[in-house]
C-alpha cells in the first residue's frame, strides 16, 4: 500500500523536511516532538523491506534535526502495532532468489538495532509481533492499549528473530521467561509484559497517543543535550555491561555536557528562579 505524503506537514520551526515516506505518516504534535504512525493497517501494519528502509532515514532524520527531542512511534487501526516484516513479499523473494535489499543499519524498521541519539516512546495499539516486537524491544519507553499483546513467532515459521530482539530479551526478562516465548513462538500477554516491566502503562485505545505524546513532550521540555547524553550512557550497558558504560559515559559525554550552553542555562535558571531557555542541541 502507498500513502501519499501530507502536504503542508512540516511547521516552520523544523529545519530541514522529513525524508520522503510511502508507508507510514508523520506529523508534530507538539513544538519538538515527532509522532510516527505506521500506515498499513490491512496489513496489520507489517512491513517490506522498503518500509523498513524508509524508516531507517526517518530515525537518521529525526536524530539529526535540532529542534526535535523526542519522537512516538504508533500503528494506524485499533488491531495492530505492527506484525512484524511483509512474510508474502519475503517469501517471493525467497522464491525468486532476488537478493532483498539491505536493512539499514538501525535494524528493522530502522528501530531494532538503533541506538541512535534520542529517544522513542511506543503507543503500542495492539498486536506487535515479530519484527513489530523486535522494534519496541529497542525503544525507550512503551505505552499500551488493552488489547496489546507481543510475540516473537518466528520458530513457528522457520526462522528466527535476528533483528536484536534475543539478546534484549536476555537482557530484559532473564533466561527462563526469554527462553519460554522464543522456543514456543508464544503470545507474552499484556499482563505479563506489564509484570515484567515491560510495558509501562496501559492506556484505554481512544487516549493512548495523546498519552504517549504527552510522556514525549514532557521529555522535549527538559534540557536536550542531559536527555541525550543520559539515554546514551545508561544505554552503553547493552553494549559494554554496566561498569564499563559507566565509565564510557563519563569518558565520552561528562566534560562536554558540562561546556554546554544548556548546562549553564540550567544552573542559571535554577539560581536565578525562573524556567529555562533551552537551546538546540548540536552533540
Amino acid at each position: 500500500m502507498s500513502v501519499p505524503r501530507t502536504k503542508n506537514s512540516v511547521p516552520n520551526w523544523i529545519e530541514v523536511p522529513y525524508p520522503h515516506l510511502e508507508y507510514s505518516l508523520v506529523s508534530f504534535p507538539r513544538k519538538h516532538v515527532l509522532l510516527v504512525t505506521i500506515n498499513r493497517p490491512e496489513y496489520r501494519n507489517c512491513l517490506p523491506v522498503e518500509a523498513t528502509i524508509e524508516l531507517g532515514a526517518l530515525w537518521k532524520w529525526y536524530d539529526s534535526e535540532p529542534e526535535l527531542r523526542c519522537a512516538v512511534i504508533t500503528g494506524a487501526g485499533d488491531q495492530a502495532f505492527c506484525a512484524g516484516m511483509d512474510l508474502k513479499q519475503r517469501l517471493d523473494i525467497l522464491k525468486t532468489n532476488e537478493v532483498a535489499l539491505e536493512y539499514p543499519h538501525g535494524g528493522f524498521g530502522g528501530m531494532s538495532n538503533r541506538t541512535g541519539k534520542k529517544p522513542i516512546v511506543v503507543a503500542c495499539n495492539g498486536h506487535a509481533h515479530g519484527g513489530g516486537m523486535e522494534m519496541i524491544l529497542n525503544a525507550d519507553v512503551i505505552f499500551a492499549s488493552p488489547n496489546a499483546d507481543f510475540r516473537l513467532p518466528e520458530a513457528i515459521r522457520g526462522v528466527s528473530a535476528l533483528a536484536g530482539a534475543l539478546p534484549r530479551c536476555m537482557v530484559l526478562f532473564g533466561n527462563h521467561r526469554t527462553m519460554d516465548i522464543v522456543l514456543t513462538g508464544r503470545i507474552l500477554t499484556l499482563k505479563e509484559a506489564v509484570d515484567w516491566g515491560f510495558v509501562k502503562e496501559v492506556v484505554p485505545q481512544d487516549k493512548l497517543v495523546q498519552r504517549a505524546v504527552d510522556y514525549a513532550a514532557e521529555i522535549a521540555s527538559l534540557a536536550p543535550d542531559s536527555v541525550i547524553i543520559s539515554r546514551l550512557a545508561a544505554r552503553e550497558a547493552w553494549e559494554t555491561g554496566i561498569s564499563r558504560a559507566t565509565m564510557r559515559g563519563q569518558e565520552l559525554w561528562a566534560e562536554n555536557m558540562l561546556k554546554s550552553k544548556n548546562a549553564s542555562e540550567g544552573l542559571a535558571a535554577y539560581r536565578e528562579k525562573r524556567d529555562p531557555k533551552w537551546f538546540p542541541s548540536h552533540i
